[in-house]
């Protein structure tokens, strides 16, 4: 997706669920804004987190910097995108 229209952030959530369940398809959990990501949840370890980074990044062409790779960005389904709706404003504005 080399270019990305103004995504709201359930807009966000759903590219998310489709992403997760396409890199993850052995974690069957119903994914909504407060589901952990790390415990209890979808239980993803730190290996996958990375694959998950980087379906993202691929999927919306961005690449996030080190600095946002933090517990508090990737807590929930929710704080990932919210974390994304910034990003992907911030290069819509660029």
């Amino acid at each position: 997706m080399t270019t990305v229209d103004h995504r709201t952030r359930a807009d966000i959530e759903d590219d998310l669920r489709k992403i997760i369940a396409e890199t993850f398809p052995h974690h069957d959990v119903e994914l909504t804004t407060q589901t952990p990501l790390f415990n209890g949840g979808l239980s993803l370890n730190s290996t996958q987190m990375i694959e998950l980074t980087l379906a993202f990044e691929s999927f919306y062409d961005i690449e996030l910097e080190p600095e946002l790779l933090t517990v508090e960005n990737f807590a929930t389904l929710g704080s990932l995108a919210a974390l994304l709706e910034d990003q992907l404003d911030d290069d819509a504005d660029a």
